[in-house]
């Protein structure tokens, strides 16, 4: 058994507005994906462009501070006093005293209006001979500064030139003894040294070093005034030893112990990059001062530049809804409104009975809905046209129908009693066999077996074989009638099982013999021929050929237009009109062959080149 299946009706207004919906929807979240992944790229960009102002606002302070802090140490070249202090090293107790309260005020001042500096120190080529901090250390009395002199002439031929000064990173200064607020701060404790040697003027030659000292927290302050709080930083030395960094506890490593991978992407001067630290990615740029040779580094990272977007994000996925909401409100009233002639269209013709066939719609604009209203008026008026066709032939085979019985009563009235009478003539030929006259028996026997074979009209199909005894029955007879009478019979054997219409030989086998023979007291030869038509595949070609005087031009025109014409008409017209009647025979003939087989028969009337006429009979016949 067949399942029942229900399915949910959805109509197309809702199809279609789901649809749009949906592709709206679809449309809306790749501009929203697009117009992220633009934003993101534009924070990418505009973060790298700001981390590059950044550092070049940072970089360019940095060296300002570090030129006015180089410019402090010129005094050391331009004051004879302090050049002569530096030249000369036996002094006694006094003069030492003198010569350091000299030095005092000459720097005390400088450094108290600056605080950027918060120590200077100055050597002889042998000593520390003088020097200031702020956060005023203790000395031993065995002045234990060898170590902290040692890195300051170490230092001081360095490439960087910072006012003819050279810059290096360092603790605070060794063999001096600093509180704990200072040793323990890490911004305190790294320092910045510039160092410049003192040469004197004639000879040009170094008579000392001057060593400037500021903590890395005056850095530190610089950075933190031009950065973001999100944007980490790194800053270096010519050394890549890292002086300032957001990250306090690596302040003092070497930047390429800390990070190779870091370190092989900065190339040049300036520029950025993208590096993953420690499973996050970070976006990097960097700036190297050509005045102090430090190098700064900033890096954000990628999440704080996605978390930029997540307002912008949710503002979109809030409008997003929103003209959701519209569009669907929209779609769906405006597409019901446009396909209303559409859902009207489908309810009445799903309300379609079969005797709406004359109905017709009104076709308005030519759009879909038009196109198809006009189709479906086509296609109503060719169905209308396919009914009366229907009629019309079912009309004309039932009238065909009638017409073969009335041709058929028509044939039997024409007998006359035929079964009494090839009964009544059997009787005659017995008697005469009694009577020992074979010849007249003989004959009796073949008009016996004539009428016995054509009075068959029950069966309207006989074999080949059957119609050509009759004709062999009815021909001896002839031949007996006329002595000069000859019939003659070349018939392939394959064909006698065929079937064809009954009684179809004899009316032009008759027609012949009166026609052709008759002005020639029936001398002559009348020869049947049938075969099977290989060329043209089950075609049956049935020929009567007779020797006799023949037809002229226009006959043979009349009798080939009969197989062309309505035969059937003009056969029952001539039924209608006796008087008016020609060739009533060839016409029966001809009706009967188009009642069976329409257009796949013909009938040809030809003049044989020795005399006489040939009758051609082509019917299509399936052999089974």
């Amino acid at each position: 058994m067949k399942k029942k299946t229900s399915r949910k009706k959805i109509s197309i207004v809702k199809r279609i507005s789901v649809t749009n919906i949906i592709v709206f929807l679809a449309v809306s979240l790749l501009s929203i994906l697009g117009t992220l992944h633009l934003n993101l790229q534009y924070h990418i960009n505009r973060d790298a462009k700001m981390m590059d102002v950044y550092i070049s606002n940072t970089k360019n302070s940095v060296d300002n501070k570090l030129a006015d802090m180089g410019r402090v140490s010129l005094i050391a070249f331009s004051d004879q006093k302090v050049q002569q202090i530096l030249k000369e090293s036996d002094y006694t107790y006094k003069e030492e005293r003198q010569n350091e309260e000299y030095l005092k005020n000459l720097y005390t001042s400088l450094i108290s209006i600056r605080n950027d500096i918060r120590g200077i120190y100055m050597f002889n080529l042998n000593d520390m001979i003088f020097y200031s901090d702020v956060a005023t250390p203790s000395l031993g009395l065995d002045w234990n500064v060898d170590a902290f002199f040692q890195d300051v002439k170490d230092n001081s031929d360095s490439k960087t030139d910072i006012s003819g000064c050279h810059l290096y990173m360092d603790g605070l200064p060794k063999g001096f003894r600093y509180t704990n607020s200072y040793t323990d701060n890490i911004f305190q404790a790294n320092n910045i040294y510039l160092v410049r040697p003192v040469r004197s003027f004639s000879p040009f030659e170094i008579i000392g070093y001057i060593a400037l000292r500021t903590p890395i927290c005056e850095l530190k302050n610089i950075c933190d005034e031009y950065l973001e709080e999100n944007i980490s930083y790194f800053v270096t030395d010519e050394k890549n030893r890292i002086a300032c960094c957001s990250k306090q506890e690596i302040i003092g490593q070497n930047l390429e112990s800390y990070n190779a991978e870091l370190m092989k992407k900065i190339t040049g001067k300036k520029g950025s990059f993208s590096i993953r630290v420690d499973g996050q990615k970070y976006l990097c740029s960097y700036q190297r001062s050509e005045y102090s040779n430090m190098l700064f580094v900033t890096a954000k990272s990628y999440r704080a530049i996605r978390a930029e977007t997540y307002e912008l994000l949710f503002w979109c996925v809030v409008w997003a809804l929103f003209c959701s909401a519209v569009v669907l409100l929209s779609v769906f009233t405006l597409t019901r409104k446009n396909l209303k002639r559409l859902t009207d269209f489908s309810v009445d013709i799903q309300n379609f009975q079969p005797d709406d066939l004359t109905r017709h719609y009104e076709v308005g604009d030519m759009d879909e809905i038009g196109v198809l209203k006009d189709s479906f008026n086509k296609m109503i008026e060719r169905i209308n046209h396919l009914v009366i066709s229907e009629y019309q032939v079912k009309d004309q085979l039932q009238k065909a129908e009638i017409s073969e019985q009335k041709m058929a009563m028509l044939y039997l009235k024409q007998q006359i009693n035929p079964h009494f009478l090839y009964n009544t003539l059997d009787m005659i030929r017995m008697k005469a066999a009694i009577n020992q006259d074979k010849e007249v028996s003989e004959m009796l026997m073949k008009m016996v077996k004539f009428y016995r074979l054509s009075t068959r009209v029950y069966s309207s199909m006989v074999t080949v074989q059957k119609e050509v005894e009759m004709l062999e029955a009815y021909m001896s007879l002839m031949c007996y009638r006329y002595s000069d009478l000859k019939y003659q019979t070349n018939i392939v054997p394959n064909v006698m099982d065929w079937e064809i219409p009954n009684f179809i030989l004899q009316p032009l086998m008759e027609n012949c013999l009166l026609h052709g023979l008759k002005d020639r007291r029936y001398c002559g030869t009348v020869t049947l021929q049938i075969e099977e038509n290989w060329e043209k595949g089950n075609w049956l070609s049935i020929w009567i050929i007779d020797d006799g005087i023949g037809m002229s031009e226009e006959k043979l025109k009349e009798l080939n237009t009969y197989s062309k014409e309505d035969s059937e008409g003009l056969y029952r017209t001539q039924l209608q009109y006796p008087g008016q009647a020609t060739h009533l025979g060839v016409v029966n003939v001809v009706s009967r062959l188009k009642l069976y087989y329409q257009e796949e028969c013909r009938i040809i009337f030809s003049k044989n080149k020795a005399g006489g006429t040939s009758v051609n009979i082509q019917i299509k016949t399936e052999r089974e």
